[in-house]
């Protein structure tokens, strides 16, 4: 993977998480999986595994229901 191509992904992720509180049809776990599979290429960018662990957090507190 490239470095646009992960930040693009990871911007993307990261924009449609606010839809994700108001609930998803492809659920949280489908937008687990896309967010953990970019943790392997997270070195692409210098935040890039604050951004992936901020975001699986929120798919924590997302499915705890503490939004």
């Amino acid at each position: 993977m490239l470095h646009y191509q992960f930040e693009n992904e990871l911007k993307h992720l990261e924009q449609i998480t606010s839809r994700l509180v108001r609930g998803s049809p492809l659920g949280i776990p489908y937008w687990r999986r896309r967010v953990t599979a970019l943790s392997m290429h997270q070195r692409l960018v210098p935040d890039g595994a604050s951004r992936v662990t901020r975001l699986l957090r929120l798919f924590d507190q997302i499915e705890r229901g503490a939004t």
